[in-house]
């Protein structure tokens, strides 16, 4: 081997050491650094009361092959009886939102004999009481010969943006809680925040278990429970 060749591999074996030596101090600065961090679930749950319902109704109307008209007219009728109904009860008009009427064809031993019309009705309002008292006694409304096919109350919060910031800063509190009692049965001290991600909220029914990956919000329920996780990574001094 020439003295060039000599000289080259030497560079090349030198370069070699420097370069494991790098990643190896890389890898034990890696090391150190997971080493010196501890991951924490902090979660928090809170219970509200809805204060916005939603019902949602469909009026109906069983006519026959001829008779479109007809139907369209009681429909009509039922629609403004329903609307006296309301008004009676204070509801504002800007309250309730009519959609278009539907026709669905009606069949009997595979042959149509007429048309089923449909007209849907959504009603919001902050008097909940008075809304569960007509959707869960329709009868008095149905004495006006009014037909529900569908009805179905939907409950919401005006401040559920409000609740979660609360309830964020609630689980971060008890994550740095419990990072502070595992830190302390090893004598360790927690340090800052190195990151923190959020999940998603769980909005459900009281006592329920049910969880979803991409997050629940139960509008069935007019009492609900809301729980959020924040993951936490601090640093250990």
């Amino acid at each position: 081997m020439t003295g060039s060749n000599k000289f080259t591999v030497a560079i090349i074996l030198g370069a070699s050491l420097i370069i494991s030596a790098l990643v190896f101090g890389l890898f034990f600065y890696n090391s150190r650094t997971v080493d010196n961090t501890i991951r924490v679930v902090g979660t928090a749950t809170d219970r509200f009361e809805s204060d916005i319902v939603k019902w949602r109704l469909s009026i109906s109307r069983d006519i026959g092959m001829s008779g479109m008209k007809t139907g369209y007219d009681l429909i009509n009728k039922d629609m403004e009886a329903f609307r006296a109904a309301l008004t009676e009860r204070g509801f504002k008009p800007e309250d309730i939102t009519v959609q278009p009427v539907n026709s669905m064809p009606k069949y009997s031993n595979g042959m149509q004999v007429g048309y089923t019309l449909v007209q849907s009705i959504f009603l919001i309002s902050k008097d909940i009481d008075a809304i569960e008292e007509l959707a869960l006694n329709p009868g008095k409304i149905t004495e006006r010969d009014i037909v529900f096919q569908y009805s179905n109350l939907e409950y919401y919060y005006s401040e559920l943006s409000e609740m979660k910031l609360s309830l964020l800063s609630a689980a971060t509190k008890d994550a740095r809680r419990r990072a502070d009692e595992i830190a302390s049965g090893t004598g360790d001290e927690i340090g800052a925040i190195q990151s923190a991600r959020t999940g998603v909220f769980q909005i459900t029914e009281p006592y329920s278990t049910e969880v979803s990956d991409y997050g629940i919000y139960n509008v069935g329920s007019r009492t609900k429970d809301i729980t959020v996780t924040v993951t936490v990574v601090y640093t250990i001094k």
